[in-house]
């Protein structure tokens, strides 16, 4: 384990008692600290108490399970989730990257496995390790803080972007004058360490597009940032060039 990521504070939610001892155990020896909760309402209370650097959440709990608790921490800043399942079909995945999660594992998982995702989430989540431009973005009325990763609507709403998310509209912006192949958008996503599975960016981006309407009400048809070029992939809005990278 990188001394880097060693001591971030991690909390653990699994109403199986087995798993959150298990998982303890496990991060413990890599120099993590553990912080467990048996369920939404336990986990409620351990962020009041404690500030998080990642949430592993199991899906399957009784009362509120992790899908439900994922979508309520995602609709305010929260540290980076990793979402545990038994089951392990795409809809199920799917649904968690929705939903805003970060990653998504299914069990029976390796010890190892785990540890390296944590490892590339948090590396993911620090801002300082995201390809950015200095100071803030602002375009079509809108601001981005590439430090906090906080974007802020014409409405002056704003969102804290997840690390993938962060790194699509970083690509986009970077990029303004073209539309983007899907190809060229992970290959760089892929240098910002983030997922580059093409399923993946769909969801990212419908994911984004959602948060981003959320926070500008006002928005009209035509104020969509992130545009769909048929055949090709995405680019930011206007329409501005013909070509293709």
């Amino acid at each position: 384990m990188q001394h880097s990521l060693a001591k971030r504070k991690i909390l653990v939610v699994d109403d199986t008692l087995d798993m959150l001892e298990l998982i303890s155990v496990v991060l413990e020896g890599h120099g993590f600290e553990v912080i467990t909760a048996c369920g939404g309402a336990e986990m409620d209370v351990e962020m009041q108490r404690h500030k998080f650097d990642l949430i592993i959440l199991d899906t399957m709990m009784p009362v509120e399970d992790g899908f439900s608790i994922c979508k309520r921490l995602s609709q305010r800043a929260a540290p980076p989730i990793i979402m545990l399942s038994a089951k392990s079909m795409d809809v199920d995945r799917i649904k968690g990257l929705n939903l805003g999660a970060e990653d998504y594992i299914a069990k029976p998982f390796h010890p190892d496995e785990l540890v390296a995702r944590i490892g590339v989430a948090l590396r993911r989540s620090q801002p300082s390790g995201v390809s950015a431009k200095p100071g803030l973005d602002r375009f079509y009325g809108w601001t981005l803080d590439p430090v906090t990763r906080k974007i802020t609507s014409p409405d002056t709403l704003s969102y804290t972007l997840s690390a993938a998310e962060f790194a699509v509209i970083r690509v986009i912006l970077d990029h303004p004058d073209r539309p983007l192949k899907r190809e060229f958008m992970l290959a760089k996503m892929a240098e910002l360490h983030e997922d580059s599975n093409p399923r993946a960016l769909d969801t990212i981006v419908s994911r984004l597009r959602r948060k981003l309407g959320e926070i500008h009400p006002t928005a009209g048809p035509d104020d969509e940032l992130i545009r769909t070029v048929y055949g090709v992939g995405y680019m930011l809005r206007p329409p501005l060039a013909k070509g293709a990278i």
